[in-house]
């Protein structure tokens, strides 16, 4: 079974050339760690429900790696990279600097457990669980005993905001089978203070 960890980049940007001084965003994105905000839980809660769940009455489990990852899910057979419209559309309409921090931000390995809110609404499984799970042939025979009610593994990057943090884009990937799995790019606004996913983008799927 072929198991894919690579770490993709999601979304290019040229560099800076020359002596230019960088740019505000430039500067908070090369220093990104995994400090979390007060907007992340509803932000995640926004991308997975708006990819993952299809909308707030879908009542399926979601497994989330505890671990964030811009990379591919566990347990999948082959993939390709997905050049939809939908892509460029999420590009166009995203600003620089939150693409900027989103490049950087998604490369990092954060711990998503730390997160309260997201704990009452998903179940957790760690690196080392997928690890273990995936390495066997019965792999998602073993997952889907251990649970029958999930939609599939899912994985979710860090967010990138824009200066004014009132814009995110989240990496959000999902496999449910050997031959079952989507990627997407997410970009969120808020509004009236409440997160909403404004576009998607799928950029991978399974095949």
């Amino acid at each position: 079974m072929l198991r894919v960890l690579i770490i993709i980049s999601v979304l290019t940007l040229p560099c800076a050339r020359g002596s230019q001084k960088p740019s505000p965003s430039a500067q908070s994105a090369s220093a990104a760690t995994c400090a979390t905000s007060a907007d992340d839980d509803a932000i995640y809660s926004a991308a997975l429900t708006k990819v993952i769940l299809k909308g707030r009455n879908d009542i399926r489990q979601v497994v989330l790696l505890s671990q964030t990852s811009a990379g591919y899910p566990a347990g999948m057979a082959s993939f390709s990279a997905s050049s939809t419209p939908d892509r460029k559309e999420l590009l166009d309409s995203a600003s620089t600097e939150a693409k900027s921090d989103f490049d950087t931000r998604a490369k990092l390995n954060c711990d998503l457990t730390r997160s309260t809110g997201l704990k009452t609404s998903v179940v957790f499984m760690t690196p080392a669980e997928r690890d273990e799970l995936f390495s066997k042939a019965s792999g998602w025979r073993d997952f889907a005993q251990k649970y029958p009610n999930a939609a599939g593994l899912t994985i979710a990057s860090a967010i990138g905001f824009n200066q004014s943090h009132n814009e995110a884009l989240v990496y959000v990937g999902n496999s449910c089978g050997m031959l079952c799995g989507t990627g997407y790019v997410v970009r969120l606004e808020k509004k009236k203070d409440k997160w909403i996913a404004a576009k998607i983008a799928k950029i991978w799927i399974a095949k």
